[in-house]
């Protein structure tokens, strides 16, 4: 047992991400069976060097000492130092544009909204303590312009309720809730019944937690918004629906079911519907979306990228045409729309990119705007590309040379072409008689016959494809710290180059 007296924001926990796991349990002095935190840590063996820091906030406790309880010696604890700074991230490479931890693993994006003076706040299932799938809990960044990335504290930790599932946000302007207008409600799973140790007998729950710092910590509100309605219920998207006056949830339940809630002040929900959307899975988001043309269709979304379209009336959601699924691999996932946009919809999908031996896994993707097209008797397509703010980023580039660092290339290619290119790190092959694409190895379908105008993006660590005008959108990995180097190949017309800075 080690006890501090805290006086710096931060204690900083090291990480052997090949040590076993320990369990270390943080108490007040005066209340030893208050139980604060809990983490499971691959804390270093002896004589073994961390190969990161986990940065814990602990600035609500300051001036209080806290006990360190754990099955390590008072020798080894001592390793755990407070310090007035996150440490500097542990991989020397990373990603430029597309958001992802200093340290540790993260998956889904949460809670995502844009803020009065304009930033983006996004909110990630994130394991500070190890590069794999641990006990959840929510990390923090903000953008001004959505390509570039300031990283916040952790701001939801597991308790005895569960580990901290996936989410939405709301900045609730109106004050429907009670909290004072402006305020940030964050609805979140508590999922309760997973391996961490703490809440291993509980069940899922959806509870709500309030921001009145513009997101900078997270106030967790006492009860249940929705008790458990089914195992593994979970992953709560909240939005606005002006034409009948109520706020709208939609939430996963279990296997391919779904539910639709209302409610008219953000804390007591009503189910309107239940329904089942195979071959649909969890995280699931609702949206309306314009019609190229005119006109507006709404969108039923799960995290696989499969979506239908179809009617929604404030109470139920109708769909009017097969599934279709927007991601050409399965590496997107678990992709959210951004509350409170205005003029567009805007969706961010975990990357589920492999580790290979750094110090974080997992990534954001670059920041997308959705529409709807409308193809005859194939009936309404979703249409995706980059945020428009990547073009106010971008510097054409003169010849085929791409640089060190993040770029972009935008080709027309039509029916009938069959090419292939290669870039630093990776390549692309195009054949749009036989309908297929490989992006870096990975292939996958397109429309066969038709012209195939695509936008390719490349960061350190991954490439991002729109094909087919945006009616597909892929991801593959790239590798870190690339070399500036000719961009080769043939069947490919009008290429454009622009660095993005």
């Amino acid at each position: 047992m080690r006890s501090i007296r805290i006086s710096h924001p931060y204690l900083l926990f090291p990480v052997a991400k090949a040590a076993p796991k320990r369990l270390l349990t943080l108490f007040p002095e005066e209340n030893r069976e208050q139980k604060l935190r809990e983490f499971e840590v691959p804390f270093p063996r002896e004589g073994e060097e961390p190969d990161f820091w986990a940065a814990v906030p602990v600035r609500e406790f300051a001036g209080q000492t806290l006990l360190l309880c754990g099955d390590l010696p008072d020798e080894r604890l001592a390793l755990v130092r407070e310090a007035d700074e996150r440490p500097a991230p542990a991989d020397k490479e990373r990603p430029l544009l597309h958001f992802a931890p200093e340290s540790g693993w993260m998956n889904d994006p949460n809670g995502l909204l844009r803020l009065p003076g304009g930033e983006l706040l996004l909110c990630y299932q994130f394991n500070p303590f190890g590069v794999e799938w641990g006990a959840m809990h929510w990390g923090s960044a903000r953008s001004h312009d959505l390509l570039h990335w300031e990283t916040g504290d952790i701001v939801l930790f597991p308790d005895e309720w569960g580990t901290i599932f996936s989410g939405s946000g709301w900045r609730d302007e109106e004050n429907a809730a009670g909290f004072g207008p402006g305020a940030l409600l964050f609805f979140y799973t508590s999922a309760g019944g997973t391996e961490a140790p703490w809440s291993r007998d509980g069940v899922s729950t959806q509870r709500l937690a309030v921001s009145l710092d513009g997101g900078r910590t997270l106030q967790k509100q006492p009860g249940l918004l929705l008790p458990n309605l089914a195992e593994g219920n979970r992953d709560p998207k909240v939005f606005y629906h002006p034409e009948t006056g109520a706020y709208i949830m939609v939430l996963y339940l279990s296997e391919k079911d779904f539910a639709i809630f209302r409610s008219h002040d953000l804390i007591r929900w009503e189910q309107t519907q239940q329904l089942t959307l195979a071959p649909g899975w969890e995280c699931p988001d609702l949206f309306r979306l314009p019609v190229e043309g005119g006109g507006e269709k709404w969108v039923f979304w799960t995290a696989d990228g499969l979506y239908w379209v179809g009617s929604f009336d404030g109470f139920r959601f109708t769909p009017e045409q097969p599934c279709r699924c927007a991601y050409g691999s399965a590496i997107p996932y678990a992709a959210q729309t951004v509350s409170r946009e205005p003029g567009r919809v805007l969706s961010l999908s975990w990357l589920r990119l492999p580790n290979d031996g750094r110090c974080s896994t997992g990534m954001q993707s670059i920041p997308m705007e959705f529409g709807l097209s409308h193809e005859g008797e194939e009936g309404f397509r979703l249409r995706m590309k980059p945020c428009r703010e990547l073009w106010e980023a971008a510097e054409r580039l003169p010849g085929d040379t791409v640089p060190a660092g993040p770029w972009a290339g935008a080709a027309r290619a039509g029916g009938g072409v069959r090419g292939n290119g290669a870039f630093p790190g990776g390549g692309l092959t195009l054949d749009t008689s036989a309908g297929r694409v490989s992006l870096c190895g990975q292939s996958f379908e397109i429309p066969a016959g038709e012209p195939c105008p695509f936008v390719l993006l490349a960061d350190h660590g991954v490439a991002e494809l729109y094909a087919a005008g945006g009616r597909v959108y892929t991801a593959a990995p790239l590798p870190f710290g690339w070399q500036e180097g000719k961009l080769c190949g043939s069947g490919v017309s009008e290429l454009e180059l622009f660095a993005l800075h």
